[in-house]
């Protein structure tokens, strides 16, 4: 057992590392027919967390159940202290302001960066690890369960 609680303090010190210094990705988006490139940086997950709760996703957009968030409004309350764009930082009054004239194809973009950097990140670490079913449905007794019960016309066990 001694041995086991090192090891797991090891990898939660190993983990607190790796947060302090957090992955950065970019996208190219642009804006006034200019090419502009957006650094994002990864959020502490806690940062995250407190973010997507405040943007919840609408019950009526599909995409944002997918993402976990609000796609119309996460983007422009990310913390502008982990945003560059070519390389500088950005205000927050500059930042919401550029958000609200990119078209939806840039905003997409903007999105899909900020959910791979925060989420997709850690799906694919437990795929790399063998430990995800990497898009597979779950061998969860309960899920079989409400599979069989939705096919026969019953409504799923809440």
């Amino acid at each position: 057992m001694a041995e086991t609680m090192t090891d797991l303090k090891a990898l939660i010190e190993a983990e607190k590392l790796r947060i302090e210094d957090p992955t950065k990705d970019s996208v190219t988006i642009a804006l006034g027919g200019e090419k502009i490139l957006v650094e994002v940086t990864k959020l502490h997950p806690n940062a995250w967390t407190e973010l997507t709760s405040r943007h919840a996703p609408r019950s009526n957009v599909a995409g944002d159940g997918r993402l976990g968030f609000n796609q119309a409004t996460l983007p422009s309350d990310y913390p502008v202290e982990r945003i560059k764009i070519d390389g500088d930082p950005v205000d927050k009054d500059t930042w919401v302001q550029m958000y609200a004239v990119l078209d939806v194809a840039h905003r997409n973009s903007l999105n899909a960066l900020m959910w791979g950097l925060n989420v997709y990140a850690a799906v694919l670490e437990l795929a790399a690890l063998g430990k995800a079913p990497a898009g597979r449905s779950s061998g969860s007794p309960a899920n079989r369960g409400s599979r069989r019960a939705a096919s026969k016309g019953a409504s799923r066990q809440k």
